[in-house]
């Protein structure tokens, strides 16, 4: 009995807050010397400095740099294009859908106040400065409870029952996509994504937050083990009794292994909730695969770009506090002869055009005169010196450039004497990285993207999604409750594609170029196969699929993919119609419509001819 009894306990502690104490210790672990990395550069990025180095001057590139390149990640909201999975023309309640569903996420990011939109903002700050980003899908629902009062006739007595019902009524519904700070983000140590077994966010809780999420019986227990003092951070001391900023630290925790989300709170022998899998998410994961700067399969821990050319920045403020300190330095002092009054009264007294008399200038021009009695301070050196340094913090500048990928063009900084060829190539080779950040980027989004898109499916209801996407005022009415139903039964497949283009700044004039370039494109290709079509008839659609395949290599031609598509559903229900007659042939259709009715009357006529005739012979006989 004792033997099973401890055997249960052992497994309580494997499954409970032990566990998950464990667990977070390790992770915490895993991530030390990241974090703790990620607070410096983030004070480097804030160009927060110590009291020993307030004597320092620093040129903050690496700010300027951020700058930058979050214009090229993020500059305006993403725009969401949610495709068919196999682009069936045939399959409209599939095209509905597809339909809602992109109305309901553009909705949502284009709007000013949008969660997810600020999330993504700052989870991609986050990633370019410190080298992590997160974001965190959350299914939001305002329920109201109505009490209705019903009437009721009691069967013995016969009398009227007055009833209090309680209904619960849905005001409001919403996928959220809310941020994640950095440091309030753990994982279980892996080499790579796929290996990770659970996730963790924190949240720093007061005592009436506890008691209205997990009831007071629960809330009460919770130690609180945080306070926030004067700087603004965290610490990990008791919070003292009657803290204004007392919180408990408490971790939501998604297990993939047993597909459970546990709630544990630092300093508590107790996991205050449990529940099965909400969301009902494919990859049961609450949140995408995070933006991860230079990390390997040899362990999943990000490194920002910072710490690869973190030797050219501290050289470069070094560098630049010297030229401060010399520029400081240059100018014109210098000793002379304090016995020579001449000199001292040339210095302090004298105005423009104006002599100072000398005794004894014999003795005086013997000594040298003015130059022997007056020694300046060789600025000439000093000046040689700042020119050297500002030449060196310009190389310096441009290996930080080169490390992190950052051209000249892309600064904006270009000289007269560079051909267009020279530029071509400097954005060029600045591009190739960033390209690869904003693909990085597009990924993250996506990925978020899907799982609103998966929480709007499973959990909202009907009304909500036809009210929000305002389908029903559309032509596409009639279809959508077979999309409605096709939506929910969680079997739609649809692709949710985020163009990377659409989220960095746009040069209107490349832009306006880009789509000159295409509908030049468009002409002549229909200009060439409009004959082939006048040829065969029938090979309309399959020009215009040519047509879009050909298209979408241009940026922003998803936007105007829809008008393709109802095109080519056009094209093809005129195809299965049969085809109206020319002129000649409805003239001729006429005529021989003529002959046929004229024929038919001379039928009818002989026929009738014939009846009476056999009807007079019918009398006759009957007569005789």
């Amino acid at each position: 009995m004792e033997e099973s009894q401890t055997q249960v306990e052992s497994e309580n502690d494997l499954t409970g807050a032990k566990r998950w104490s464990a667990e977070i210790k390790s992770s915490q672990e895993f991530l030390k010397k990241f974090k703790k990395e990620a607070k410096k550069i983030n004070d480097r990025y804030l160009d927060k400095r110590d009291t020993y180095a307030e004597s320092e001057y620093r040129v903050n590139l690496f700010w300027s740099t951020i700058q930058v390149i979050m214009s090229m990640l993020f500059a305006q909201p993403p725009k969401v294009v949610v495709k068919r999975e196999y682009d069936d023309y045939a399959d409209e309640p599939a095209r509905v859908a597809s339909i809602i569903l992109d109305r309901l996420l553009n909705n949502d990011l284009q709007s000013d106040t949008s969660v997810s939109r600020w999330g993504f903002r700052q989870a991609i700050e986050d990633w370019t400065i410190i080298g992590l980003g997160q974001v965190w899908a959350r299914y939001d629902a305002d329920i109201e409870t109505d009490v209705v009062e019903e009437v009721t006739v009691d069967p013995m007595t016969g009398e009227q029952v007055i009833q209090e019902q309680e209904y619960e009524r849905l005001v409001s519904e919403d996928a959220l996509l809310e941020y994640v700070f950095w440091d309030d983000f753990l994982w279980s140590p892996a080499r790579t994504w796929e290996e990770v077994r659970w996730v963790a966010k924190r949240a720093y809780m007061t005592r009436d937050e506890l008691n209205a999420r997990f009831g007071e019986d629960i809330g009460k227990r919770v130690p609180m083990v945080k306070s926030r003092p004067k700087d603004g951070d965290m610490t990990e001391k008791p919070a003292p009794p009657k803290d204004p900023w007392s919180r408990a630290e408490v971790w939501e925790i998604w297990d993939k292994s047993n597909r459970t989300v546990v709630w544990y709170a630092k300093g508590c022998d107790f996991l205050l909730d449990e529940r099965e899998d909400p969301l009902q998410l494919r990859d049961f994961f609450p949140c995408p695969p995070p933006l991860m700067a230079n990390h390997t399969t040899t362990e999943l821990v990000p490194r920002s770009d910072y710490t690869m050319a973190q030797d050219q920045f501290d050289q470069l403020d070094e560098i630049n506090t010297r030229i401060s300190w010399l520029t400081r330095g240059m100018k014109l002092v210098g000793v002379y002869d304090k016995s020579a009054d001449g000199v001292q009264r040339m210095l302090n007294q004298a105005t423009e055009n104006q002599l100072i008399p000398v005794d004894n200038w014999a003795l005086f021009a013997e000594s040298g005169g003015l130059k022997g009695k007056v020694e300046w301070m060789p600025i000439q050196d000093v000046a040689a010196v700042l020119e050297r340094l500002v030449m060196l913090r310009e190389q310096v500048k441009a290996q930080i450039y080169e490390v992190l990928g950052i051209s000249d063009i892309m600064r904006g900084n270009t000289k007269a004497s560079e051909t267009a060829a020279a530029q071509q190539i400097k954005a060029q080779f600045g591009s190739t990285r960033i390209n690869g950040k904003q693909q990085s980027v597009a990924m993250f989004v996506q990925g978020a993207l899907n799982l609103k898109a998966q929480i709007i499916e499973k959990h909202f209801s009907p009304q909500t999604i036809v009210q929000e996407s305002n389908v029903m005022m559309t032509p596409d009415a009639q279809f959508v409750e077979p999309a409605m139903q096709l939506l929910q039964s969680g079997q739609a497949g649809f692709r949710v594609k985020v163009q990377s283009e659409t989220m960095a700044y746009q040069d209107q004039r490349a832009l306006t170029e880009q789509r000159t370039q295409a509908l030049t494109a468009m002409g002549q290709f229909l200009q060439q196969s409009s004959q082939a079509v006048q040829i065969l008839p029938g090979s309309a659609p399959m020009f215009m699929e040519i047509m879009k395949w050909y298209m979408s290599a241009f940026t922003g031609f998803q936007s105007i993919e829809g008008v393709f598509d109802q095109a080519l559903d056009t094209a093809r229900k005129q195809l299965m119609q049969p085809p109206e007659p020319t002129p000649a042939e409805q003239l001729e259709m006429a005529k021989t419509k003529a002959d046929i009715a004229r024929t038919q009357a001379e039928i009818d006529e002989k026929r009738s001819g014939a009846m009476e005739r056999r009807a007079g012979a019918t009398k006759d006989i009957a007569d005789a």
